[in-house]
């Protein structure tokens, strides 16, 4: 597992991650020399300077680490100060006076009072310490006057006015009104000269609040007078931070490994075109040297670096940033274990498709975000200005782009598996619907079969039962007949033994004979009246039998029916596991596919950095470029030739007297002076050119520059950002005319 950062750790390294550098740190503090230089300087020329720049650009540390020990060689005393907004808070003057007395007792100066009620110009103007040392009051982190100060009415109502008071008074060297009458009207002796100015001011806040001192600059009118930009680092800058610091633990080859750490451009050597944040900077050698340390010490080497290459390191900054930002939200359990919204907000919302850094309007419906993005603006991994977040770092945003794939990847496939699995299951449901229809049916048929053929069977032993009672009967019938005929024909034997014989039958034996014959008559009717009712029987019985014979054929058939759609069903239900096993199949080949795809796109990538590398400059990061245009014919001409030189000078800052000095040098067609002055300028660019263009990069939206076009053009071009494309002309005579055609991409 790679090591996560301890930023608690700072003695037992050499770089501090996420910490401010102290003025006790002075020694660690590199790359920084030029900033370092110019920003001193103008502390110790001008009453008020006002130091502004992006989040995580260093502006604490250049102050403590850089201008502070340089300050103090130039007997000045600065006095850092953050000022609280709480509750239970001092006023603020009070708590300006609190930490003058706590440094001024820190560094053992001698004076006659400490500050107590009288007003910060007073005490300034008469305490004798403050005529042969500086003070130096530098408010850093000032931006939360207009945050923190205007959310607490107590500080919007009351404090706050009377602290512009005290300040305005101390920049601008007035008299506070409630002393003039005490110096002016009433002719006080003044003990101090009260005309010379005492105390330096610097304000240090992030650069989007400038706009916001500006609503104070007719009070504070110096606002406008001293201002010092800082930007990120470049490459250079980089190196001489990784160099230095690491001194003979690192060689020159591992250094520039690690600076190609900070673009994802590939094959961009020119090290004054790469920006690097001074935050992330320390954080990814943290990262190394916390790793180095734990190994044993020694090198930064090669070795290290292919163990822990870029992608690994910045994974880890950022997962642990992203972590310590979800676990700050108020989430319910089951939200937080299976989603992180902080990750999901910013794939969704601050990337492009491409996957490049954009900036988001945060809403109402993102109140709930709001603990996570604090966290992370404090590890300088997001910017927050009024509203508005974006990305501070370009470099994580292929990173966040290959999660935002991942996700969104298995997002669709767990979506087409349980669509698969939904469809798998209705399929077998309706199988098993049908098979268990068929089922029911036969069940329903095979049951009243086979009841009709139990009635029909006992019926039918019913019936031979009554045959056989009555075919018993028939015999017994048939007995007795038989039995009367040979009692009859035994008589007749006995009476007529001569029929020819006239002999007269007695009249009893005559009625006996008759009760005889009559038997035999209604014996003979009873046995054919059961014959008749036998062949009825049997001829129901046989309808029956045909009737039975007939079910079971229909039975045979619905048995054979119910077989067959059992056996559709079954085949129904196979098929829908195929299609199920081929579904499957087809996703894992997707998935293949995907991961040949990505593997093809990684191969392109390399075969995009190999061709960079043979041809550097074939894709430039930028986002102005200007076209140069020859009219002095009818038509106007783009000059494509890559001979001319062509600059752009931020036109701000120390830069600006630099540049009004020296307006005669500009003006020159030849640049030879010119380029003489550059190396007095701060954060030049000199164009890349291509394709007949001339590219910048990192031109801020509202900076004032000026473009200088060398050998070709008699002059300079101001240019203030916004600026809509369009075209400005130089008249050099009546017969040459050059225009510039700017335009963003």
């Amino acid at each position: 597992m790679p090591p996560s950062i301890d930023t608690n750790q700072a003695n037992a390294n050499s770089f501090l991650g996420l910490q401010s550098y102290t003025e006790a740190q002075s020694n660690l503090f590199f790359g920084r020399d030029t900033e370092t230089n110019t920003l001193t300087t103008l502390v110790q020329l001008n009453t008020l300077t006002i130091v502004f720049g992006r989040s995580g650009t260093g502006k604490t540390s250049l102050l403590n680490a850089g201008v502070f020990p340089k300050l103090r060689k130039s007997f000045c005393l600065p006095f850092r100060i953050r000022l609280e907004f709480n509750d239970n808070s001092p006023d603020l003057v009070t708590q300006i006076k609190k930490v003058l007395k706590e440094e001024i007792d820190k560094y053992g100066f001698k004076v006659e009072s400490y500050p107590s009620s009288e007003t910060l110009w007073e005490y300034f103007h008469k305490e004798p310490l403050w005529k042969t040392v500086t003070p130096i009051i530098v408010f850093d982190q000032f931006e939360e006057i207009f945050t923190l100060a205007r959310s607490n009415p107590r500080f919007a109502s009351v404090e706050l006015p009377l602290f512009w008071e005290e300040l305005s008074n101390l920049i601008e060297n007035n008299i506070p009104e409630k002393l003039k009458d005490k110096f002016l009207n009433q002719k006080e002796k003044i003990e101090f000269n009260y005309k010379k100015q005492k105390a330096k001011i610097v304000f240090a806040f992030r650069e989007e609040y400038l706009p916001e001192f500006e609503t104070i600059a007719s009070r504070i009118p110096s606002l406008k007078y001293s201002r010092f930009r800082l930007l990120p680092m470049n490459g250079y800058q980089a190196y001489e931070v990784i160099t230095k610091t690491w001194k003979e633990n690192i060689d020159p080859s591992e250094a520039k490994h690690i600076v190609s750490y900070f673009t994802n451009e590939p094959g961009l050597d020119d090290y004054s075109l790469l920006t690097v944040e001074p935050s992330l900077l320390s954080q990814v050698c943290a990262y190394i040297d916390k790793e180095r340390i734990e190994t044993g010490g020694g090198k930064v080497s090669a070795e290290l670096l292919n163990k822990y290459p870029k992608e690994t390191i910045l994974r880890s900054i950022y997962d642990e940033a992203i972590t310590a930002a979800n676990n700050s939200l108020n989430l319910p359990q089951e939200t937080a274990v299976d989603r992180n919204l902080i990750k999901e907000f910013i794939e969704e919302k601050l990337i492009t498709t491409e996957g490049y850094r954009t900036r988001y309007n945060l809403s109402g419906n993102d109140d709930i975000l709001k603990p996570g993005i604090t966290v992370l603006a404090a590890k300088y991994f997001l910017r927050e200005d009024d509203g508005t977040v974006e990305l501070t770092h370009d470099v994580i945003a292929p990173l966040i782009k290959s999660d935002r794939e991942k996700r969104r990847t298995g997002i669709a496939l767990a979506a087409a598996r349980k669509k698969a699995r939904k469809k798998a299951i209705i399929l077998i449901i309706a199988a098993l619907l049908i098979g268990g229809m068929v089922f029911a049916v036969f069940s329903i048929l095979s049951t009243n079969a086979f009841k009709a053929m139990e009635d029909s069977l006992a019926k039918k032993d019913a019936a031979d039962s009554t045959i056989k009672l009555l075919n018993k009967e028939i015999d017994g019938l048939n007995l007795r007949k038989d039995s009367l005929i040979r009692f009859g024909t035994k008589i007749r034997d006995t009476i007529y033994v001569d029929r020819t014989d006239s002999v007269e039958i007695p009249k009893k034996d005559s009625l006996l004979i008759d009760s005889l014959q009559n038997d035999i008559t209604r014996l003979t009717n009873k046995v054919d009246l059961l014959s008749s009712e036998i062949e009825g029987i049997k001829g129901e019985l046989k309808d029956k039998d045909d009737r039975l014979r007939n079910i079971s054929v229909n039975n045979e058939k619905l048995k054979s029916d119910a077989a067959s759609l059992a056996n559709q069903s079954q085949n129904r239900i196979d098929e829908y596991k195929r299609d199920s096993v081929r579904a499957a199949t087809t996703i894992r080949e997707l998935e293949t596919t995907i991961v040949n795809l990505r593997g093809q796109i990684r191969a392109l990538g390399e075969t995009i950095k190999e061709l960079m590398n043979r041809n550097p400059g074939s894709a430039f990061p930028g986002n102005l470029r200007i076209q140069v245009y020859d009219k002095s014919g009818e038509f106007k001409i783009p000059i494509t030739k890559d001979t001319f030189l062509v600059y752009i000078i931020p036109n701000s800052g120390a830069n600006e007297n630099v540049l009004e000095d020296n307006k005669n040098v500009l003006l020159e067609k030849n640049c030879d002076a010119f380029n003489n002055l550059l190396p007095k300028l701060n954060s030049w660019q000199k164009a890349y050119f291509k394709d007949g263009y001339y590219y910048f990069h990192d031109v801020i939206q509202n900076g004032k520059y000026k473009i200088k076009i060398c050998n070709i053009l008699d002059g300079y071009f101001n240019l203030r950002m916004p600026s809509l494309s369009g075209e400005v002309y130089w008249k050099q005579n009546e017969k040459q005319k050059i225009a510039i055609k700017l335009g963003r991409f």
